[in-house]
C-alpha cells in the first residue's frame, strides 16, 4: 500500500511511484491518467442452481505507472491490433471461398481451408502486437501489471485480473 494511494471518489489506487513500469524510464511530470488502471476482481459470493448461475463480486482499480510516450504506444498498438482483426475477419472469410470455388474444394476442404486461415492469421496479428511492443522497448499492458507491487499483492490474496463469469 505504501506505493499507492487510495483515491476514495474515484474508487481506485493511484501510483505514487515516479518510474514507469512499461519502459523502467522515469516520468516525473505526468497527468495520472496517463498510468494504466487495471481492474483487479474477488468473488464475494457464487450461486449455481439448475437452471440458474450468479456471481457477486469486489472490483477494485489499481494504477500502474506509465509514462505518456507509453501511453501512446499502448493506444496505437490497440489501434493497429483492432485494424488487423478486422483485415483477419475478411481474409478469413474471403480467401477459402475464393480458394474452394477457384480449386474446387469439397465441403471439407473448404472447412480445413478455413481452418488453416483463421489460424495463420491469427498468429499474424499476435506476432504484429509483439513486434511493434518490441520494436518501441515497452512491456505489454498485463506484463506490465504484474509487475506493480500492489496487483501482485491483490493476486497472492485471492483476487484475480479476470473479471469472474456465472
Amino acid at each position: 500500500m505504501e506505493s499507492h494511494i487510495l483515491h476514495h471518489d474515484k474508487q481506485r489506487f493511484e501510483p505514487k511511484d515516479k518510474v514507469c513500469l512499461f519502459c523502467k524510464k522515469s516520468s516525473l511530470n505526468r497527468n495520472m491518467e496517463d498510468n494504466l488502471f487495471t481492474p483487479v476482481y474477488a468473488v464475494q459470493d457464487r450461486t449455481n442452481l439448475l437452471v440458474y448461475s450468479n456471481v457477486k463480486f469486489k472490483k477494485i482499480d489499481v494504477g500502474v505507472p506509465r509514462c505518456e510516450n507509453c501511453r501512446r504506444v499502448h493506444s496505437t498498438v490497440s489501434i493497429i491490433s483492432n485494424i488487423a482483426i478486422f483485415f483477419a475477419v475478411i481474409t478469413t472469410l474471403v480467401l477459402p471461398i475464393y480458394l474452394s470455388v477457384e480449386f474446387n474444394f469439397s465441403t471439407i476442404g473448404l472447412v480445413i481451408a478455413l481452418a488453416l486461415t483463421f489460424g495463420v492469421v491469427v498468429l499474424i496479428a499476435m506476432g504484429v502486437e509483439k513486434g511493434l511492443l518490441a520494436m518501441y522497448d515497452v512491456r505489454s499492458k498485463k506484463d506490465g501489471s504484474l509487475k506493480d507491487p500492489l496487483i501482485k499483492e491483490f493476486l497472492r490474496g485471492g483476487w484475480s485480473l479476470k473479471r469472474p463469469t456465472a
